[in-house]
């Protein structure tokens, strides 16, 4: 037998030693509904939006659980329609990264970055941040394979996976990281899944962060952007009713806003519920807010700063809009 074939043989084989355990961490599609997560529930579109979300998310992170090779967790991802794409993206990075932890099993998740990293380079980065809630003795593992200015995706991605599991104990301050950037990345991954926690209501989702300490209302604010803008549903009111509720956070909330424009952008689909949030926000076209984003990241130093270049890149971005908003 050729070395080749010899390390085939043993890779198919330690995929049969861990399909047993693989099939058990696999996630039922109703963890998605808001029923089960014990999210206030309503009879709107939003709420049957946000859930099936949550399914296609899912259906990305069992496609990776039960995969022989990372092709076939692509051809899954590539499967979905292209609306929700991401999500699926997400959630097999999750699953990748479950999987590597463990024992027997072939690496995935540094494949699975790289393979996605034209397209959903910040969906991958943040799923990958989910395994970090489920295999926490992976962190170190996990982060030496994300990009270095985007791994702080991965901490929003823990803020979110926390929130959306366990929101009554997030809002008491569970988990949270308590001292450098990485509290600041978790609170962006709170305030996007608070969009998914107030059934997708602008007025629900402010009161929410209101009852946060104000220090973390900045970072929240801009989580949320990110979520109305990209995972949507909404509409010019529920627009307009956000930048009125952030105050002085409008600048952080257009910055997610404009994040999530950069990430349909590099999935080359802008739906009609982002191009609604960058026009009622930024008065202007999605694929031009964009140019603010990738501009702002093209000039930011090489080496590694305090505070971090993920940090000054949101910044940059901010400030952007601040400019814009003087000049209307």
């Amino acid at each position: 037998m050729s070395v080749a074939a010899d390390i085939a043989c043993s890779s198919t084989k330690m995929d049969l030693l861990t399909r047993p355990v693989r099939r058990l961490l696999r996630l039922s599609p109703d963890e998605a509904l808001f029923e089960t997560r014990g999210f206030p529930r309503s009879n709107s579109s939003g709420q049957l939006a946000l859930e099936a979300i949550g399914r296609v998310f899912i259906g990305g992170f069992n496609a990776s659980l039960t995969a022989s090779d990372v092709g076939a967790i692509l051809q899954y991802v590539r499967n979905t329609p292209i609306v929700e794409r991401g999500f699926a993206a997400e959630g097999a990075a999750m699953g990748a990264a479950v999987v590597d932890a463990l024992p027997f099993s072939r690496p995935m998740l540094a494949a699975i970055i790289a393979k996605l990293n034209s397209e959903y380079t910040y969906l991958a980065h943040v799923g990958a941040g989910w395994a970090l809630a489920r295999v926490p003795w992976r962190r170190k593992r996990i982060l030496s394979a994300l990009d270095p200015i985007h791994r702080w995706l991965a901490i929003d991605g823990l803020g979110f996976h926390d929130t959306y599991f366990y929101h009554r104990h997030v809002f008491t301050g569970w988990r949270r990281e308590q001292s450098g950037y990485a509290a600041h990345a978790y609170d962006q991954g709170v305030g996007r899944a608070l969009w998914f926690v107030s059934c997708g209501s602008i007025l629900d989702a402010a009161y929410l962060i209101s009852k946060l300490a104000i220090i973390r209302q900045d970072d929240l604010w801009s989580g949320l952007g990110l979520a109305m803008a990209y995972a949507g549903p909404v509409d010019n009111d529920d627009v307009v009713c956000a930048l009125e509720s952030a105050g002085e956070n409008a600048a952080s909330f257009a910055q997610g806003v404009a994040f999530a424009c950069e990430a349909r952008a590099l999935a080359r689909y802008i739906p009609d519920h982002t191009e609604m949030a960058a026009r009622g926000v930024w008065n202007k076209h999605a694929c031009e807010v964009t140019r603010f984003v990738r501009e702002a990241r093209d000039c930011l130093p090489k080496a590694e700063t305090d505070p971090p270049r993920y940090q000054a890149w949101r910044e940059s971005v901010a400030r952007a809009f601040l400019r814009t908003a003087r000049a209307v």
